[in-house]
């Protein structure tokens, strides 16, 4: 009796990651799906997670499963799980705790890219980073938002746009990069600004919105090995 009752509350303890195990492989055809849609095949093996995620769960498995993803222990789990579900990752790119990512499919890191502490990457409409960015803890960057002028606030192409942050950019603590922008290489975006339009290469902005403080030196050689900065 005891037997079965722990059997039971191990179950039930590990009962989240079973089922991302065995819904896994249905979000990975769904996500194989969204990249070619003229295909017949596809399109049918994408019909069980469609009905599952879109229908029955209103998109809300996606995001849980994600959320999930970024609470588990291994930094190259993560990473490799992320890749499964159809973001294009280099090497020595590093993802450390409670990484968000809104369409994983629409996220795109170079070489040596560091995305720190509950990072929020909303690639719905593309993020692309370059070589040994810098993300710091609580970034969130954001490629579709509501349209404040339109009569039905909706999300309208105005602010549905990609972001671009180029080599060696570093973005730091609680900074907000909205739709659109492009993030020049070698450029920092100090604490707590909130990115609202391009910024040029090797330039520091600060404020909200962000505006130039500072100029960096542009003869930047250092590059990230995914090692260092370990802190899973």
């Amino acid at each position: 009796m005891c037997f079965k009752f722990f059997i039971i509350i191990l179950v039930l303890f590990f009962l989240k990651h079973i089922l991302i195990i065995i819904i896994l492989p249905f979000q990975i055809l769904y996500g194989i799906y969204l990249k070619d849609k003229d295909c017949i095949i596809k399109k049918i093996l994408a019909v069980p997670f469609w009905l599952f995620n879109c229908k029955l769960m209103r998109g809300g498995w996606e995001r849980y499963m994600i959320i999930q993803i970024g609470e588990l222990p291994s930094c190259h789990i993560r990473k490799w799980l992320y890749k499964l579900l159809g973001s294009k990752i280099a090497k020595h790119v590093v993802f450390h705790f409670r990484t968000e990512i809104r369409n994983p499919i629409g996220l795109f890191l170079g070489e040596g890219t560091i995305i720190g502490d509950n990072a929020l990457l909303d690639a719905r409409n593309r993020i692309i980073m370059g070589k040994n960015v810098n993300l710091s803890s609580n970034v969130s960057i954001y490629t579709e938002q509501h349209d404040h002028r339109d009569p039905l606030f909706r999300c309208t192409n105005l602010y549905n746009k990609q972001v671009i942050i180029c080599d060696r950019a570093w973005i730091g603590s609680n900074v907000i990069v909205l739709p659109g922008v492009k993030i020049g290489e070698g450029a920092v975006c100090c604490a707590g600004c909130v990115v609202t339009k391009d910024v040029e290469p090797f330039t520091v902005v600060a404020g909200i919105p962000a505006k130039k403080v500072n100029e960096r030196p542009k003869n930047l050689i250092y590059e990230f090995d995914g090692k260092a900065c370990r802190l899973y």
